[in-house]
């Protein structure tokens, strides 16, 4: 392992950056990975990017501010994020450093949206009645909270079970579609790329849109873009309750199945609203959090300082990743979302443990018994309807779970290979 020292000369990869307050954020595009540095750090990058030797640099800038720094440190940092290599040593992976470890099975590109379009579909003359429409919803709700659905709603009691379960999962998946599709819009608003993708966050089957050049904008653009789709989820989800609110009092003369069929949707979109608040997972709620913190490795930070402990508690201090390159404010911060990334991946267990895993035996109970002869709750459509879901959803989530712990444990098994052998050959 490379080690830098004064006299080293080290290769800096393309960046771009912009302020973002006493901070000024760098971007490599390529692998999309973002990082905030002091400001005075572009004035060491661009003096190693002119092939000073690090002892070089640290003169100027000391020259320069009055003071001394360790450019040493700085630069081991911006090696493990990939910013700078030593010469001899490869050039790092497309994988970026804080990637963490979910794969999608595929990606589609929103970037035939030009900036300009998208600016007028996420402007004022489309948010300001959107509010509106979302204000009117609450007001109704609160009116008559008794018209907001229970799980029961996915029963569709007095319907057809089979057909109004498909046509609720195609409602819902275009319900996803807009959320997503949103995110990009408030993306594309300011030029940053975005695409879509399948993934996971735990257990639980994802679409997820990259977005992660948003970093680069300012802290508004980045607020609009994390807060999209809740906006989206939350105007259809108004629209609905008005629906229901007209057709529980007489206002319109609606047909059973539009009914069971509104209310199903609306219990998606509750769903999905509340979902974002698990800010434990890389939730839409979680990126607007570490935008308002500043710590836009928050979540990758958390789960290195959590691991130390664990490595500290089992006695393996040797094995401990050091991370003195954490300002002491957000190194707080860490502190407190490690409480609540742990209570969190607990409540998360107890759900999967205690709803999902039985629902999913449910299921595979009846079709013992189907398979048997014997009385099912369901119907041959019902039963193979929910099977072919569940099968797909729940089953695809685990799966995609399973994986991606294996290849994250991995990874960082990897990483810390790294840091330790860096730490060791620094002394």
């Amino acid at each position: 392992m490379a080690v830098n020292t004064a006299d080293s000369v080290v290769t800096v990869r393309p960046f771009v950056s912009t302020t973002d307050g006493a901070e000024v954020i760098i971007g490599d595009t390529d692998r999309k990975v973002y990082l905030a540095i002091p400001a005075e750090g572009l004035d060491i990058l661009h003096a190693l990017a002119e092939g000073r030797t690090i002892a070089e640099t640290a003169r100027i800038y000391e020259r320069k501010h009055g003071e001394s720094a360790d450019i040493e440190d700085f630069v081991a940092v911006l090696a493990d994020e990939g910013f700078v290599t030593r010469g001899g040593e490869p050039a790092p992976a497309t994988e970026p450093a804080h990637e963490h470890g979910h794969r999608t099975i595929k990606r589609w590109s929103f970037d035939w949206i030009s900036p300009a379009t998208a600016r007028r579909l996420t402007g004022p003359a489309v948010i300001v009645p959107g509010l509106a429409v979302i204000l009117a919803g609450v007001v109704l709700a609160a009116s008559d909270p008794g018209l907001l659905p229970g799980a029961r709603a996915l029963l569709f009691e007095g319907g057809n079970f089979a057909l109004l379960t498909v046509v609720s999962v195609t409602l819902a998946m275009i319900g996803l579609s807009m959320h997503e599709f949103a995110h990009a819009l408030a993306a594309r608003s300011v030029g940053v790329s975005a695409t879509l993708g399948i993934s996971n966050l735990m257990y639980i089957l994802v679409a997820q849109t990259d977005i992660s050049g948003i970093w680069m904008a300012s802290k508004r653009a980045r607020y609009k873009a994390f807060l999209a789709g809740f906006f989206v989820d939350a105007f259809f989800g108004s629209l609905l309750v008005a629906f229901l609110f007209a057709a529980r009092h007489g206002v319109l003369d609606a047909p059973n199945w539009s009914v069971l069929l509104a209310s199903a949707a609306l219990l998606t979109f509750l769903v999905r609203i509340g979902f974002q608040f698990f800010f434990y997972l890389r939730t839409d709620i979680y990126y607007v959090i570490a935008t308002a913190l500043n710590c836009r490795n928050l979540m990758s930070d958390t789960e290195r300082f959590l691991a130390n402990g664990i490595k500290r508690l089992t006695f393996r201090r040797d094995k401990v990743v050091s991370q003195a390159g954490i300002p002491r404010n957000e190194m707080r911060k860490v502190r407190v979302y490690g409480a609540i990334w742990v209570f969190g991946r607990i409540f998360s267990l107890f759900a999967l443990v205690f709803t999902i895993l039985p629902v999913l035996w449910v299921y595979l109970e009846q079709f013992v018994l189907l398979a048997m002869g014997e009385p099912t709750r369901f119907s041959s459509a019902d039963f193979a309807t929910v099977a072919v879901l569940a099968g797909l959803l729940n089953g695809g989530g685990l799966a995609m779970w399973g994986r991606n712990l294996w290849r994250g444990w991995r990874r960082r098994r990897a990483e810390d290979a790294k840091m330790l052998a860096r730490q060791a050959a620094a002394g």
